[in-house]
């Protein structure tokens, strides 16, 4: 079993260290700008994810399983002014052999850019990857199953700041409905302290996402509120280099907390701390990733289960210090113009318990505009 799993590692190493792309992110993030050249203009916009994810784990924190699946976006974009974008479309997603349970969305939005570097997006906004979250506060598995995000959304970009201020209304309730309200919202920062030229910078990330389920209509209204906080600051070192297999190494040291601000306390621990270190190497079709994690009491509802010091599906079972040496490898290589394939490897062990789990992707995303009629 085990020379089965560094097999599995060695080929999609190899096969990263050989081929050629272009960016190993950009067809995962949404581009949210504003051309004024598209200005009275109506295009369609496809947005498509073909995805299977295997996750191998084997601990007693979580659990291994595997997604097969689609999710598809159709949405009528129209620029009526330099400063304004709006988009109306639907989401649909589905798992192969459960076709009959297709999960649609209506997506609509306005997005207005205030100044050059300030937008504000009321409606379906730029979610998920697009919030630039570490993955123990945000799980990468909502980019390819839990994509919409509708709300509230501020996005300052600037040569040293960017700042992403989000409100996402997860589940709306009326009078009397039997289930709770629920959103999620989030701070994410980065500031640029020094920088010289395009060879090296300093930053600051800050990130910050509170959970909430509640509410005051509900039918069941002795059902205690939820709210739970997790924060993440951190100090960045990145700097390019001219070198033919490596363009770019990236360090990264976080602070990561957690804290039940629930009236009632229903959580197993209270609060909790964590430290996550990162070092990256990258150019311009792959990037390695490699992490330490000590977690104590550490809890995050939306974020990547692995670093949680409990489970989510074994009731009673905990961890509450967990500690975790994680090696991530992402490649992508640009098919055809729009379409790129992505693979990506995890993998984490376990040092006290001496545990190795690892989960495998392979993502395609088709993300084209076409232009439809100019007024």
């Amino acid at each position: 079993m085990y020379i089965k799993k560094y097999y599995i590692i060695f080929c999609f190493v190899f096969i990263g260290l050989y081929a050629a792309s272009q960016n190993n992110s950009s067809y995962l993030i949404k581009n949210y700008n504003i051309n004024p050249e598209d200005t009275n203009k109506l295009f369609l916009q496809i947005d498509n994810v073909n995805f299977i994810k295997n996750y191998e784990y084997f601990g007693s924190i979580a659990e291994g399983y595997t997604l097969l699946g689609f999710n598809i976006s159709p949405t009528f974009v129209y620029i009526p002014d330099s400063k304004i974008k709006l988009r109306l479309g639907g989401n649909f997603l589905s798992y192969y052999g459960r076709e009959n349970e297709l999960e649609a969305s209506l997506l609509a939005s306005l997005q207005y850019k205030i100044n050059p570097n300030l937008h504000f997006i009321l409606g379906n906004i730029y979610g998920t990857l697009n919030h630039k979250l570490i993955g123990p506060l945000l799980s990468f598995e909502r980019y390819l199953n839990n994509n919409v995000e509708n709300g509230i959304q501020f996005i300052w970009d600037s040569d040293r700041i960017f700042t992403d201020l989000w409100l996402d209304w997860e589940q709306q309730i009326f009078q009397d409905d039997p289930f709770q309200e629920k959103f999620n919202v989030g701070l994410s920062s980065e500031f640029i302290i020094f920088k010289k030229s395009d060879q090296y910078s300093f930053s600051i990330p800050f990130q910050n996402l509170i959970r909430h389920e509640g509410g005051q209509i509900n039918s069941n209204r002795n059902e205690p509120l939820t709210t739970i906080f997790n924060n993440a600051t951190g100090l960045s070192f990145s700097r390019n280099i001219q070198n033919k297999l490596i363009h770019k190494f990236n360090f990264t040291a976080y602070i990561v907390n957690y804290q039940d601000l629930s009236p009632t306390k229903r959580q197993m621990y209270i609060d909790g701390t964590a430290s996550y270190s990162t070092f990256t190497l990258a150019n311009n079709n792959f990037y390695f990733l490699f992490g330490y994690w000590y977690g104590k009491q550490y809890i995050a509802p939306i974020g990547n289960p692995i670093f949680e010091t409990y489970s989510r599906t074994n009731f009673y079972v905990e961890e509450p210090i967990r500690q975790l040496i994680t090696g991530n490898f992402n490649y992508q290589k640009d098919i055809l113009d729009g379409i790129n394939l992505g693979i990506r490897l995890e993998t984490f062990y376990d040092i006290p318990g001496k545990n190795f789990e690892y989960a495998w992707a392979v993502i395609v995303v088709f993300d084209k505009r076409f232009f439809l009629k100019e007024f």
